[in-house]
């Protein structure tokens, strides 16, 4: 697979992560916390106290080339709306991605064939709960819904109910947070659209300080495909948080790096997002 972009794009993240460290000077305890994940937001081990909402957009890239050089490229951009409410132990939400677009473009020879589709995806919401929460170590559970908003026949959505209930845990080194989490999607129906999938992930999460936080995840799922080897997609996933204090509220900027770890991942992707995030 082709993933040379990809590299450059994290090259340029790390090299903004860079600047942005050394502007701030020491490290030390942030209070509040900016860290959180990007991807698996809804089942990560923390919860944001008062009202996030997020807009986000990105896009990711796969590259196939044959024995004789033909070549498969598959790339997907989106757009999409989170928002979240926290409190205490608590936290529930929605993330609605309100555009994608899929493309896929076959070269052979000189001869190119491209198809793409767009729309809306499906609409999920969330739920969690943290009730073990020491200064050491958190743990808690949740479930995820996804609705058939998205027209799988377009490839947009999964065409059924889809329902990932999930434990999610957190060991705090300050100012060095160790996270992961693991869950498994069932479906309304088994289609070829819609496959159950074991979802599992975890990552590094450092806070510079109270307006800087860096994030290093790795995201990954195993879909069952009857019949055949299942599916395995494995990510990596670096990152930076840059919360802006702003009268009454905070804007939290989130460029994030895609990388995929293993051949049936995407190559590369990259997303950013605009939060502003309402603290009590």
């Amino acid at each position: 697979m082709v993933k040379g972009v990809g590299f450059a794009g994290l090259t340029v993240a790390a090299i903004f992560v860079a600047g942005v460290v050394a502007a701030q000077g020491t490290p030390g305890a942030a209070s509040p916390s900016v860290s959180r994940s990007f991807d698996r937001y809804e089942q990560d081990a923390a919860v944001t106290e008062g009202i996030w909402i997020e807009g986000a957009a990105g896009v990711a890239q796969d590259v196939v080339k044959d024995a004789v050089g033909n070549k498969t490229t598959a790339s997907t951009d989106f757009g999409a709306i989170r928002a979240s409410y926290g409190m205490d132990m608590f936290e529930a939400g929605l993330t609605w991605p309100f555009w994608q677009h899929n493309e896929v473009e076959v070269r052979q020879g000189r001869n190119v064939a491209s198809q793409g589709e767009e729309g809306p995806a499906d609409l999920s919401f969330y739920g969690k709960a943290l009730p073990l929460r020491t200064e050491w170590f958190d743990a808690g559970a949740g479930l995820q819904l996804s609705v058939p908003t998205g027209d799988e026949d377009k490839g947009l959505g999964l065409g059924e109910v889809g329902i990932l209930p999930f434990a999610t845990v957190a060991a705090h080194l300050k100012p060095l947070d160790v996270r992961a989490h693991g869950g498994y999607r069932f479906v309304s129906d088994v289609t070829p659209t819609a496959r159950e999938a074991i979802v599992y992930g975890g990552g590094l999460f450092y806070t510079w300080n109270d307006q800087l936080a860096l994030r290093s995840e790795i995201n990954g799922a195993i879909v069952d495909v009857p019949g055949k080897e299942n599916l395995d997609l494995i990510l990596w996933q670096p990152g930076i948080d840059v919360r802006l204090p702003m009268d009454g509220y905070d804007i939290v900027l989130r460029p994030t790096g895609t990388y995929g770890i293993n051949d049936e991942s995407p190559d590369w992707g990259f997303a950013g997002s605009i939060t502003v995030w309402m603290r009590p």
